[in-house]
């Protein structure tokens, strides 16, 4: 017999097989190598050659017999012998077995001191089978549907709680402690295994009688056998700390994920690549892609975005986040490109993901649509380019814009419009008597009126401080005059309570067609507002009606013009001071020189122009408080120029308009130039007319506390002139009374002037004032004058106008005056 049927030459055991006569039929190389001994030393010898002496006799009467008995014997202890004659001690198993008649004996020899490696091979693998968390096992699935365990290692009690003895009787007893709920599906899966020869892996739950419910991973290899049993080689792991984490960072990713689609901002995470790994629902929306679609997408091409301005493509925040390594944004000068072709207006931000060691591994972005907020931005930036803050009517800007709007449109035959100028009368007498806070108030109530009075599709706009216009669209004249008469009355009506007081305001309105007679939308205006200053100059609270011969318009357009002029005089600096004397007419009066500092404008031609010419221009058009700026603070360098020479000096009269007495701008600005001054302003007398005295009660008695403080003095200036010119004197504490010249000039030839001059010095010796004489034109005057007891002259008489630095030149020969001799 051949043993290489069998494959056994390189067993790990001795084989040998010997038949009745006990030849030795065949015998494997490890046994050969055991003995020390070839095959040929064994094939065809006699059994005895493999006895030694000492147990040949034993093996015949014993082991033999026992075969012949029991048909095999195990592990027996023997030797057999080496060459050499070393003794060789093994453990000897055999069996008898019949073949074709005859009988052989089957043979498996041990060496042993191998079975001790072996067995120490076994226990290391056992030992560290054990340490294997959960078990190791064999599960044999019989043809007949039966099953066992016939290898399970310790860690199976851990499992089932189950030893392994029992479990290699009867599986059943494991299958007994399957979740109910899971029971079919491990049936089933086994057989699925069984039938395809395919690995089988399952998670399925347990119930112990002591640990509870818990949750099993079974993986196993099938091995089909000849006899129709599959047998899977495999391992069973306890996952229920595993599961139960699994679970939390489930419920945690549901809430994650529920959140994340809940919320109104769109999400997109990547992996440290630019990989896109998640979008939730808004960004699905917005970017156009699918969920599953856009997930392994470069980012770049699920969140395409441009610059705003240049339109080219522009760098994400994730992109940028990766580079800083930091958080990045909010940005929003991006526009998304969604897939399905929308585009959004996006604010975006980013922030990265670390893991352990400072390592990025994704970022998440969060990015919104602001395309709404950027459009209102727009509307309201739009609208606060083109409204009024205050009334919210249009501003200047947009009057402008639908002027020449209007105005291009006029050009054609058949189209006609109608611009009204409205400003508003005694406006600045509320606005400072009041506050601003109450000004703005009555503006905003003004405002509405005119709102409810013009038409849907007319323009109303504020475009000055208490200035407004309307652009009557597709009207006639007459219509336009009609409303703006309208709003004339409705103004007039309003009575403005504040603090127990009650104010009236009223509104001079001027109207111009816009029919293509004008050059350009700025002629127009000019006119409207020629036209509002010929309704003021008319008495106020009125309308005017523009025409080209109208004789109060055309003298208003000559004093824009002035304004024009004086504009450009302030800015060029083509003002002069000139100084006309004062005489004292007692000699016991104060002693020193004492002038009143005038005003010239000196042409560019060269000539000179007094302020007679353009002073009313300059007050209407609000230039006298810039003039007066202009004044103040060359008279002040005057003064410090001529230093060593102001002790011949008593007073110094500087003429202030009304508008400045009124303007408490003005009155900050003139106590910062007396306070900083550095010279004498004890000599310097400020003249401020009657009129604007009385217009401007409460405010100019401010004003005149104000400049008493600093030591200054006041002149009351045309005194007489007005109707109430007494009744108001005691209310005002002025230094000096500067009798009007329309009462002196004709004091000679009128004695009702001169007994009104008399009155004027006996109310001004009251009231303890002095009295100064204007328009002083002869010796005549200036002895009545000095008869009546006024205290100073002032005319041609005593002294001309000359440019200030002569003042010093000129002498107060008081008698030479007196006696009519020229100068």
């Amino acid at each position: 017999m051949d043993i290489s049927k069998f494959n056994l030459h390189e067993a790990p055991c001795g084989l040998f097989i010997f038949d009745n006569s006990l030849k030795i039929m065949t015998a494997n190389q490890t046994l050969a190598t055991m003995l020390d001994l070839t095959l040929p030393d064994l094939v065809g010898k006699n059994l005895d050659v493999l006895l030694t002496s000492s147990n040949r006799l034993l093996f015949h009467l014993q082991v033999m017999t026992v075969l012949h008995v029991q048909g095999h014997i195990e592990e027996i202890s023997m030797s057999l012998a080496g060459a050499k004659g070393i003794d060789i001690p093994v453990i000897f198993n055999a069996v008898r077995r019949n073949v074709d008649a005859e009988s052989y004996t089957e043979c498996v020899v041990i060496r042993v001191n191998e079975r001790k490696r072996l067995e120490d091979e076994l226990f290391n693998i056992k030992k560290a089978t054990e340490q294997v968390p959960g078990a190791l096992y064999q599960f044999l699935l019989c043809a007949d549907g039966s099953s066992r365990f016939p290898y399970a290692s310790e860690g199976i009690r851990n499992v089932y709680e189950l030893s392994p003895l029992q479990l290699k009787k009867d599986a059943d007893l494991a299958f007994k402690r399957i979740h109910l709920d899971d029971v079919e599906a491990i049936h089933q899966q086994i057989a699925d295994s069984a039938k395809n020869l395919t690995v089988w892996h399952q998670q399925y739950r347990v119930v112990l009688p002591k640990a509870g419910i818990r949750w099993l991973e079974g993986n196993a290899t099938p091995e089909a056998r000849a006899n129709g049993s599959t047998l899977w080689h495999g391992y069973i792991n306890d996952i229920t700390e595993r599961k139960a984490l699994e679970l939390t960072l489930s419920n945690e990713f549901e809430r994650t994920r529920v959140t994340l689609s809940s919320i109104g901002d769109a999400v997109i995470t990547t992996n440290e690549q630019q990989v896109v790994e998640y979008i939730n629902p808004i960004a699905e929306h917005l970017t156009g892609w699918a969920l599953a679609d856009a997930i392994g997408q470069p980012v770049t091409r699920v969140f395409n975005i441009i610059n705003q301005h240049t339109r080219l493509v522009a760098k994400t925040a994730i992109a940028r986040c990766l580079d800083e390594r930091a958080i990045v944004g909010p940005v929003c000068d991006t526009v998304l490109l969604s897939k399905d072709g929308n585009e959004y207006w996006v604010e975006k931000s980013a922030a990265p993901i670390f893991a352990p060691g400072d390592v990025i591994i994704g970022v998440v972005m969060v990015f919104r649509d602001v395309t709404g907020q950027k459009r209102l931005r727009e509307e309201v930036a739009y609208h606060r380019a083109s409204h009024d803050h205050l009334t919210g009517l249009a501003n200047r800007r947009e009057f402008d814009r639908m002027l020449l709007e209007m105005f291009e449109s006029s050009i054609s035959p058949g189209v006609a419009h109608v611009l009204c100028c409205i400003d508003l009368d005694q406006f600045k007498l509320i606005n400072d008597s009041c506050g601003h806070f109450a000004g703005d108030t009555l503006l905003k109530e003004i405002s509405v009126v005119l709102t409810q009075t013009v038409r849907a599709k007319d323009l109303v706009a504020r475009i000055g401080g208490d200035e407004f216009a309307i652009l009557f669209q597709s009207s006639d004249l007459q219509a336009a005059k009609q409303i703006a008469q309208d709003v004339c009355d409705k103004i007039a009506q309003i009575r403005f309570h504040h603090k127990d007081k009650f104010y009236h305001v009223g509104a001079s309105i001027g109207v111009v067609p816009l029919d293509g007679r004008w050059d350009n939308a700025e002629a127009a205006q000019q006119a409207g507002e020629i036209a509002c200053f010929a309704a003021k100059h008319e008495g106020r609270g009125r309308v005017h009606m523009y025409t080209d011969l109208d004789k109060t318009v055309m003298e208003q357009r000559d004093q824009m013009q002035w304004a024009s002029r004086l504009q450009q005089a302030i800015d060029e600096n083509r003002f002069e001071l000139f100084a006309q004397p004062i005489m004292a007419l007692d000699e016991q009066a104060e002693q020193g020189l004492h002038f009143e500092v005038l005003l010239r404008l000196r042409e560019t031609g060269g000539a000179l122009v007094s302020p007679a010419v353009f002073m009313a221009s300059a007050e209407q058009f609000g230039l006298a408080t810039q003039i007066d700026h202009w004044v103040v603070n060359n008279v002040l360098k005057w003064m410090k120029t001529h230093a060593d020479e102001l002790e011949k000096v008593h007073i110094i009269a500087v003429n202030l308009s009304g508008n400045s007495v009124g303007d408490r701008d003005f009155h900050q600005f003139l106590i910062e130039a007396l306070d900083h001054a550095q010279v004498p302003v004890q000599k310097i007398s400020f003249e401020i007319t009657e009129t604007a005295a009385i217009e401007n009660l409460d405010i100019a008695t401010e004003f005149i506390a104000m400049v008493h403080q600093r030591g200054a003095k006041i002149s009351l200036d045309d005194f007489g002139s007005g109707m109430s010119s007494m009744a108001y004197l005691k209310k005002l504490p002025v230094d000096y009374l500067k009798i009007d010249g329309q009462f002196v000039k004709d004091m000679e030839n009128d004695t009702v002037d001169c007994a009104m001059v008399r009155s004027i010095k006996q109310i001004a010796d009251l009231t303890g004032k002095i009295t100064i004489a204007e328009f002083v034109e002869n010796a005549k005057i200036l002895m009545l004058l000095k008869d009546i007891g006024v205290d100073f002259a002032q005319g041609y008489h005593i002294g001309k106008p000359q440019p200030i630095n002569e003042i010093f030149a000129w002498k107060n020969i008081t008698n030479t005056r007196l006696s009519g001799e020229d100068q």
